[in-house]
Order: structure tokens, then sequence, then C-alpha cells
């Protein structure tokens, strides 16, 4: 027969090894939760920056052959007052670029996210752009940069905001 000092023991034991447990528990919960964050987290980031990328190309390239469908395509990965003042810019510019005949390829040479969660993203990106029109047949080449700002607005992220760096 054990005696009580024993049972004691054997109690703490018992005691002490649950407890040992359940914050184990509760650390290993922490940590998987913090891991599936990160990831949320990333794939937050990779979406976001996805989206600005295209934005960026469909934002400086276009062809005066189907300009009005080039500048719907910005408007409409577009929102708020960026997507007015845009709607508004492009058409104020449509005419000198159809005289012009002018044809306008980009790509995106870099970028990186300076903040992103949910339902926002800033993006800066590095762009190239080659233009020919009537004035420079064989084209000009030349580099700029953006910041986009995103919302992400029914399930797509949207261009709120876009700046030149």
């Amino acid at each position: 027969m054990q005696s009580n000092a024993g049972r004691g023991v054997s109690v703490a034991a018992a005691v002490g090894c649950l407890v040992v447990g359940v914050a184990g528990s509760a650390l290993a919960a922490f940590g998987a939760r913090q891991v599936s964050r990160s990831a949320d987290v990333s794939a937050i980031r990779e979406q976001a920056l996805g989206a600005a990328r295209q934005i960026a190309v469909d934002f400086a390239a276009y062809d005066y052959h189907h300009l009005a469908r080039d500048f719907q395509r910005v408007a409409d990965e577009s929102t708020g007052a960026f997507r007015k003042d845009y709607l508004t810019q492009s058409a104020g510019v449509q005419d000198l670029i159809q005289k012009a005949k002018s044809v306008s390829i980009a790509q995106v040479a870099g970028a990186g996210v300076v903040e992103a969660d949910a339902a926002r993203a800033t993006v800066v990106l590095a762009v190239n752009r080659t233009v020919k029109n009537t004035s420079v047949p064989n084209g000009q080449t030349d580099s700029f940069g953006l910041q986009i700002t995103l919302l992400h607005l029914h399930g797509q992220w949207l261009a709120s905001d876009v700046k030149p760096l």
C-alpha cells in the first residue's frame, strides 16, 4: 500500500505532466497559427504584387489600333477617384495618340511590395517602355517608376492610386 506522501508525489507528478502537456499544446497551436498567418500574409503580398505588375503594364502599354480597349482595361483594373481621373485624362489624349499612330510596349523590370494587408497594398515598380509613333518610327525607350496603391475589392486587387516616382 502506498503512503500519503507517495500518493502526493504521484498526484504532483501527474498534475505537472498535465500542465506541461497543456502548455505544449497551447504553444503548438500558437505556432501553427503564426505559420498560417505568415502564409496568409505571403499569399496576400504575392497576389497584390501580381496585380500591380499587370496594372503597371496595362497603364504604360497601348496601341492606337485598339486604344479604347486598352484604356478600358486600365479602367476595369481601377477604382474610386483614380478610375474617374484616369477615364477623364485618357479621353483627353486619345486623339493625340491616334493621330501620332502611337504604340507603346511596356514591361516591368522590377517590383516590390512596400506594405500589404488583406484590404490594401502599396507596390513600387520599375517599368521599361518603348514607344513608336510617326515622330519616332524606330521607337524611343524610357524607364520610369510607379507606386501603385491597391484595394482588395470584390475578390480582386484594383488600383486606387498610381503615382510616378
